[in-house]
């Protein structure tokens, strides 16, 4: 659990450069799919990670696919944007550090500690808000 908080918070340090990079305008242009992208998952994920604290993994598998694939086509879709590498990279770590390893835990134990849950929801808020701050910095 220190190895996974230690993570979160070496991330959160990540998106709070990438939130400053992107001020420096080193992207092209506004992207309208990608700020929808963001607010999208904003709430559902938010809201699919509260309920490890209340229900298993199976039961939610069919929600639990439908994000994995929204938070996929998303990170895709920021790849795929010229002069879009700090959104991209963004994207791919908040899907490979923050929310695989959460879902994999989730799936592991059946249900997750409440305090847990609230903590990996707060990091992963973050992370949304931090790609969406960058996304309106080159309105």
């Amino acid at each position: 659990m220190k190895t996974f908080r230690n993570t979160l918070t070496s991330l959160m340090y990540g998106f709070l450069l990438l939130s400053a990079a992107s001020t420096m305008q080193s992207c092209n242009q506004f992207d309208k799919a990608g700020l929808d992208n963001a607010s999208n998952l904003a709430t559902s994920l938010s809201d699919l990670m509260g309920k490890a604290a209340t229900s298993n993994f199976s039961a939610n598998s069919d929600a639990i696919k439908k994000v994995t694939d929204a938070l996929a086509s998303a990170a895709k879709h920021a790849e795929s944007r010229k002069k879009n590498k700090e959104i991209a990279t963004s994207w791919t770590t908040l899907q490979t550090e923050l929310v695989t390893p959460f879902l994999a835990r989730w799936k592991e134990k059946g249900m997750l500690d409440k305090d847990l849950v609230k903590e990996a929801t707060a990091q992963v808020t973050k992370s949304l808000e931090a790609i969406k701050k960058a996304e309106l910095a080159r309105k």
